[in-house]
């Protein structure tokens, strides 16, 4: 009898071990991210899940289009849905869920040590009503692109300011056939938003003040739209159609050896300097965008992506330290090297590996420091799409600079009310 008692007592002891050790390791979070390209997303996966073996990571990947990914996410969001728990996010949508109360504040979780490492524009992307709402994993940045070789041919430096590139344009335009002076991402779309950004900062324009209140229709913000519009209408600098120009359609005169200067994101500079899409390999350089005045500094507009946690998690603590890893040095170089991804962290610019494999990085720092995020409010992607609109009647000449820039505030204004 007592035998008995032993063994049953055994297997029952038996059954409760493996089942917490089955509990142990049933914690499962659904990660929501961009498609696979390769393996590197999902070697960041494993790594994390050998360093943390009671959770296992699914990869939930969402469309290539930002939109799509949006409304999938903001879908989920709304219905309060638990089985998300970390999704990507674009630099601009971290207010639109904060407001709405659908994620999860982090400052608490990361050290101030750890903060200090994120550069200042991805760190500030995410910093939205005094709290964290989610953690940089990557990072992206307007810069010029410029042609060495005719610069050093008409011994011209590289532009300092917006009129210094007009007049240089102007000047080289003057001296080589069928060349343009400049281009960049001018249809109506988020890209004209990113370029429209970069010169009104440069000029000492903004959409809202410290206090939140619209402060648009400034004289700054109209010297930057009359820039803009004399580019297309008075100078004749850039290629025509520009108002209907995507990343793509302003590549491409640049890479076939008809443009002096460029407006793109880093990820244009492996298509320039490979043979089988570039005619200018070797003779392309990188520097800050022009400021307004030499009085102003350089901006460019931020973009990349960052993990958030979901509000309705059921898994927050596990979340949350994949998110953190996500994040950390270890995965966003594993990023770098793995997908050409630039990283969000400032001492990851000095890692040998990564710069021997991207050593365009060296000279694209400056400008990647200089990010800025665009405004941030919950009603981004309206105010963006105002700021497309008005822009380009100015572009067109629908509107004066002076109108466009009047009627932008207006709207704007009773968006954000």
């Amino acid at each position: 009898m007592i035998l008995v008692k032993k063994i049953l007592f055994f297997t029952l002891f038996l059954v409760i071990i493996l089942t917490l050790s089955a509990a142990a390791e049933d914690v499962e979070l659904n990660y929501y991210s961009h498609a696979v390209e390769n393996g590197t997303r999902l070697d960041i996966i494993e790594a994390f899940e050998e360093q943390n073996p009671g959770i296992k990571v699914n990869l939930v990947e969402l469309s290539a289009d930002t939109n799509k990914k949006l409304q999938t996410i903001n879908t989920i969001l709304q219905a309060q849905d638990s089985s998300m728990d970390i999704f990507d996010a674009d630099v601009t949508w971290p207010p639109i869920f904060a407001a709405a109360g659908w994620a999860e504040p982090l400052e608490d979780y990361i050290s101030e040590e750890d903060i200090n490492d994120f550069l200042p524009g991805p760190i500030n992307a995410v910093d939205y009503m005094g709290h964290l709402w989610g953690i940089p994993y990557r990072t992206d940045a307007g810069m010029l692109y410029y042609r060495k070789d005719l610069l050093e041919k008409y011994d011209r430096e590289v532009p300092e300011t917006w009129d210094d590139l007009i007049n240089t344009s102007l000047y080289i335009m003057e001296r080589e056939d069928g060349m343009k002076g400049h281009a960049g991402s001018w249809a109506q779309y988020e890209g004209l938003t990113c370029n429209l950004m970069e010169i009104v900062w440069s000029y000492g324009g903004k959409v809202f003040d410290e206090e939140g209140n619209v402060v648009y229709n400034s004289p700054e913000t109209v010297e930057a739209v009359k820039t803009m519009t004399a580019m297309v209408r008075e100078h004749d600098i850039m290629p025509n159609g520009i108002v209907n120009f995507y990343s793509g359609d302003a590549r491409a005169p640049f890479f076939s050896g008809n443009l002096v200067f460029l407006r793109d994101w880093p990820s244009g500079w492996r298509s320039a300097q490979d043979p089988e899409k570039s005619d200018v390999v070797g003779k392309v350089g990188i520097a800050p965008l022009p400021k307004g005045s030499a009085d102003e500094r350089s901006y460019s507009t931020l973009g990349g992506w960052q993990v958030m946690v979901s509000k309705y998690s059921e898994n927050k603590e596990e979340a949350i330290k994949f998110a953190k890893f996500r994040a950390s040095k270890e995965a966003q170089k594993m990023a770098a090297l793995g997908l050409s991804h630039i990283p969000a962290r400032d001492s990851l610019y000095q890692d040998e590996d990564i710069l021997e494999f991207m050593p365009f990085l060296e000279e694209m720092h400056p400008a990647i420091v200089n990010s800025y995020p665009r405004p941030k409010s919950p009603y981004y992607a309206e105010i963006s799409n105002v700021l497309q609109v008005e822009t380009q009647n100015a572009l067109v000449g629908n509107k004066t600079p002076e109108e466009a820039v009047a009627d932008a505030d207006e709207r704007i204004s009773q968006i954000a009310k």
